[in-house]
């Protein structure tokens, strides 16, 4: 069976600014061992700045899932 041939159904849920920072916060503990505020205080102060993401496990994670929050 296909993916065009199948009844799966796709459901969108769009966060409250409350349930997207309670994610945020989520991924940056686990990807960095980091409160979401904690990470976004050291990104706005350049923390990551010269930091390959791909060289530092779980940032790209966490960049990636930036526009939760900003």
């Amino acid at each position: 069976m296909s993916i065009a041939e199948s009844n799966a159904s796709v459901e969108a849920k769009e966060l409250t600014p409350e349930e997207a920072a309670v994610a945020f916060d989520r991924i940056a503990r686990r990807a960095l061992d980091l409160s979401g505020e904690d990470f976004l205080v050291a990104l706005d102060e350049g923390t990551f700045d010269d930091v390959d993401p791909d060289a530092h496990p779980g940032l790209l994670d966490v960049l990636m899932a930036l526009p939760l929050v900003r």
